[in-house]
């Protein structure tokens, strides 16, 4: 399953990004369209090349799930210490793996959890227990789309065939349930048939 990436950049680069990062779903928007406001649970690239791109940013509301990538030198991003900068030129390997150790190691934040490499964390109590890779993610896209199919996650997270009886999902799901349960947040899964839903 590709993991969704959204690219922000007022460069034509469009079709470059999509063969360079064919292992995401990538959704382009104009650097004029970032929301501030929203708290967004997918990654985020954010592409600077002039210094107008730099004057449409506040660096200080950006959320640690974005990374800079920009050619701009002696630049004062005036940003958290969280936001992710990769200065270029540098090669397309290297930015290729900047974007995937960035992907992989991006902290997530869902009501009153957090996730952070394959560490479940509630914010409030500060309990915390380790996620298996698995379960990280089926818990990531579960609170990336908020609601799913069984089969998705079966064929395209488990790569099991549709065709393929198994309680492998259900075994995934009890385990994170009691995972949520001892860190005692308020979210939870539920399963409406074929159907499942993360809510609070």
């Amino acid at each position: 399953m590709k993991n969704k990436l959204n690219v922000f950049s007022n460069n034509k680069i469009k079709s470059f990004l999509k063969t360079f990062l064919s292992q995401y779903e990538l959704s382009f928007m104009n650097l004029e369209d970032i929301d501030y406001n929203k708290k967004n649970v997918q990654m985020n690239i954010l592409i600077l090349s002039n210094f107008k791109d730099v004057d449409l940013i506040d660096f200080s509301k950006l959320s640690d799930n974005f990374l800079i990538i920009s050619n701009l030198k002696n630049i004062n991003y005036n940003s958290n210490n969280k936001v992710k900068i990769l200065n270029t030129p540098t090669s397309m390997n290297c930015i290729k793996n900047s974007i995937n150790n960035f992907i992989q190691n991006s902290e997530i934040q869902f009501h009153d959890i957090s996730i952070e490499n394959e560490k479940l964390t509630n914010l409030n109590n500060k309990s915390f227990c380790y996620l298996t890779k698995i379960e990280l993610e089926i818990l990531r896209y579960l609170i990336r789309e908020k609601a799913s199919r069984k089969k998705i996650i079966k064929e395209n997270i488990l790569n099991i065939k549709s065709n393929i009886d198994t309680n492998s999902l259900e075994s995934h799901l009890s385990r994170i349930r009691k995972k949520l349960n001892k860190i005692e947040t308020v979210v939870k899964i539920q399963a409406k048939g074929e159907k499942l839903l993360i809510t609070v």
